[in-house]
């Protein structure tokens, strides 16, 4: 297996935090965000030497901290212009090398349980979602709403939608957190799609349920375009044990709960 963590982001909404570093390098209580979720790996038993970061924004800083890792480093010029698939697409290459590919946004922290619950899934495209997510989501915003987005699936875990605005609680069946894991044809369908997404955005026809362009799409709009096409993705079900760290009061947040949540 090997691990990818998307840490190419600018981090804006983090400012001044993330004036002289890249987004995952912002510390929570004095440990930052991607050394926190590389202990959690360490502690899964997954290698230095198995760790592909995606860096971007200031990843100088990244080298530099861990520049007598073996891990590797996979560089997104473009990430001012661009988003997370084509981030990850960066590490295309190799992807297109690899049976068992387990990825992370690089702004998340959990617990070795959420972890090892993704590890362990047995299906070929799985993604791991938090059925505990309102009261997480009602101390993060006034109206877990207004940034909550649809997250359904059917009676075999199935994911049926994910990533799109709503009004309706019911449609947030539970919240996507950024941590999935693609194999064997998984992955291949994974690696597909996004090409057929790039060849859309040349022949200006539209992506899945989304406005943007391949530059500009979220891994959920990749996502909802694996399950329009009828790829299978199961959802690996969580009850808490994570936090993102995407503005400051976030990183309140996260500061006074982290003890008591992981």
């Amino acid at each position: 297996m090997k691990e990818i963590i998307l840490a190419a982001g600018q981090g804006t909404r983090l400012r001044p935090l993330t004036d002289d570093r890249p987004k995952c390098m912002v510390e929570v209580n004095g440990t930052s965000i991607i050394e926190r979720q590389l202990d959690v790996m360490y502690a899964c038993g997954i290698e230095k030497k198995d760790i592909t970061i995606i860096t971007g924004y200031r990843g100088d800083v990244l080298k530099d901290r861990f520049a007598d890792s073996s891990m590797h480093f996979v560089s997104n010029k473009e990430y001012e212009s661009t988003n997370m698939v084509y981030s990850l697409m960066c590490a295309r290459e190799l992807m297109d090398k690899q049976e068992d590919i387990l990825i992370s946004y690089g702004d998340i922290i959990y617990n070795e349980a959420v972890l090892r619950k993704i590890m362990n899934a047995e299906s070929e495209a799985a993604v791991i979602v938090d059925d505990g997510w309102y009261s997480y989501w009602s101390e993060r915003c006034e109206n877990p709403l207004d940034d909550a987005e649809t997250l359904m699936f059917d009676e075999h875990d199935i994911l049926t939608e994910i990533g799109q605005k709503t009004t309706d609680l019911n449609r947030v069946q539970a919240q996507y957190i950024g941590l999935m894991r693609f194999r064997g044809e998984g992955l291949r369908a994974m690696l597909r799609l996004a090409k057929i997404a790039e060849e859309r955005t040349v022949n200006g026809v539209e992506l899945w349920r989304t406005s943007r362009t391949y530059q500009k799409m979220y891994m959920t709009d990749l996502l909802q375009g694996m399950i329009d096409e009828g790829y299978e993705l199961k959802a690996v079900h969580i009850n808490r044990g994570w936090f993102e760290v995407d503005d400051c009061d976030d990183l309140k947040v996260v500061e006074a709960r982290l003890q008591e949540e992981m």
